[in-house]
């Protein structure tokens, strides 16, 4: 059986924006209007999933024809 946690971690704000390749504020501001990727809140603190911040991307990739 996989251990879903270390396969799956969550991540803090500045994880999440290095893992990403953008700034921690990005991260924040999206989160406020509510455009960027997933994220949990429990108990003040906000958490993200690697595996959602990966498919937030990949939602965001566009394929051109050449």
């Amino acid at each position: 059986m996989r251990d879903t946690q270390s396969d799956d971690p969550f991540l803090d704000t500045a994880q999440a924006a290095e893992h990403l390749n953008y700034s921690k504020s990005a991260l924040e501001y999206w989160r406020c209007r509510g455009i960027g990727p997933r994220f949990y809140k429990t108990a003040g603190r906000v958490r993200y999933r690697k595996s959602d911040l990966d498919a937030w991307m990949n939602a965001g990739l566009v394929e051109t024809r050449g």
